[in-house]
């Protein structure tokens, strides 16, 4: 029986540019046609001779040859229409892809803080491919082996499972992201595993350690230690606080964490105790605009700078005479420093001296973050009143830093809250009345 072959030209959807349409043996193939320099073709004539180039070897009678030069052809088409599109529309390049990745629509809808971190985790990436040997440009250069070869390198460059995994799992989304620009086949990420994290719980300091933590510093360290311990933010949080979140005349601070911000986008009510308070209270009010620590922000918004400011609270504690260290790792043990004492040993104490001063659990667990959001929301509704309070719990250990205030003065200050605003008014002028009489 002969074997059947044939072939045909046509467009789609009313296009200028010729198809071939053809069948072996009942198979059908279909290539758009493309001429010697990868053009698309919209000559009828010349659509006709590059059929006829495709059709004629299915002529022959040698099946093997037959489908030898089939192969060859479509081969040859494929190869042509994919260095016509590497020339009219490039693949993405490692050095576009972030602009690229920030405007594509399947990105994931992120906040500007993870976005922060997202942009840190790739500039880490590009750096390490500047460094490698041969010439990778394209995002498509990157293969599997490549991909296990940054791997190796961030864990040989000591980062914790956790970071790992923060900066693999990025690099797999943002592949996943941009499949389509970078015209890739394969994520060459997909493979890379997950490591298993070893938690270790930082410890509680005790009040002795404290008091050499909050009376041995000086400049931004001091404030952000002192927000540390008197609101039980996390660094982050603390860092990258706001003047707008503090309100000095209510005491209290109301912040949306950095952690829950995605999935619970509420605030947190703070009380802010006595010795914060001192602290705040004595920076210029024309300074009051902002981060309360711009510098500190600066660096820790840049992911890949942030450990700078880790090491310079670690740098603190152990010149405070405290062990950062778990014994028998770090230094000269050929183990990796496993760290017992930090910045989140703070959080521990504020939860830890809350718990001693009484206070409620439900609103402990609401204030840091932890537990359930019932609890998160029982905390928020609670007012500003009782995180007053609530802050007064903080200033118990801390009394003989701060100011002594005579309780008249304290008296006066409540009556203030709740009084009158014509009777206030009436009351200044009489203290600035006897203040002048004094002064004379």
């Amino acid at each position: 029986m002969a074997r059947k072959t044939e072939g045909r030209l046509f467009k789609r959807n009313r296009s200028k540019f010729y198809w071939a349409d053809f069948t072996v043996d009942g198979k059908r193939f279909r290539s758009a046609l493309r001429d010697a320099n990868g053009a698309r073709v919209t000559n009828k004539a010349v659509a006709q001779r590059l059929l006829e180039d495709i059709v004629n070897p299915l002529k022959l009678h040698n099946k093997a040859e037959q489908f030898r030069q089939l192969a060859d052809t479509v081969k040859s088409f494929e190869q042509k229409t994919a260095e016509a599109l590497d020339v009219s529309k490039p693949p993405l390049k490692i050095i576009d892809a972030w602009d690229t990745f920030i405007n594509a629509a399947n990105r994931p809808d992120s906040g500007d803080r993870t976005l922060s971190d997202y942009k840190g985790y790739f500039k880490a990436f590009e750096k390490w491919v500047s460094s490698q040997p041969g010439e990778i440009t394209y995002m498509r250069d990157i293969n599997r082996e490549t991909a296990g070869k940054y791997a190796a390198y961030l864990t040989s460059s000591g980062k914790s499972a956790n970071t790992f995994n923060k900066h693999s799992g990025f690099m797999k989304m943002f592949y996943r992201v941009l499949e389509d620009q970078a015209r890739i086949t394969e994520n060459p990420f997909a493979k890379i595993t997950r490591k298993k994290l070893k938690t270790e719980s930082r410890r509680e300091l005790t009040i002795e350690e404290l008091y050499r933590v909050l009376n041995e510093r000086e400049g931004d360290l001091a404030l952000l230690l002192s927000l540390g311990t008197f609101t039980g933010l996390r660094l982050g949080d603390c860092c990258t606080l706001h003047w707008g979140e503090v309100d000095l005349v209510k005491r209290v601070i109301r912040r949306i964490p950095n952690k829950t911000a995605s999935k619970n986008p509420k605030p947190v009510l703070i009380g802010i105790p006595a010795p914060l308070y001192d602290l705040l209270i004595k920076i210029p009010r024309k300074q009051r605009k902002g981060f309360l620590l711009p510098k500190l922000a600066n660096i820790y918004n840049d992911v890949n700078k942030r450990p700078n400011i880790t090491r310079k609270i670690q740098a603190h504690f152990e010149a405070c005479d405290i062990q950062t260290q778990k014994p028998g790792t770090g230094k000269n043990t050929k183990k990796r420093a496993v760290l017992q004492v930090g910045f989140h040993s703070l959080r521990h104490t504020y939860v830890s001296l809350h718990a001693e001063g009484g206070t409620p659990q439900a609103i402990i667990q609401g204030n840091v973050g932890h537990g359930s959001p019932a609890m998160t929301r029982h905390y928020t509704h609670i007012g500003e009143i009782a995180a007053r309070n609530v802050a007064e719990v903080l200033e118990l250990p801390f009394n003989s830093n701060s100011q002594t205030v005579e309780p008249e003065r304290e008296q006066l200050i409540e009556i203030i809250r709740t009084a009158d605003i014509g009777k206030i008014k009436k009351v200044i002028k009489l203290l600035q009345d006897d203040t002048k009489a004094k002064k004379k």
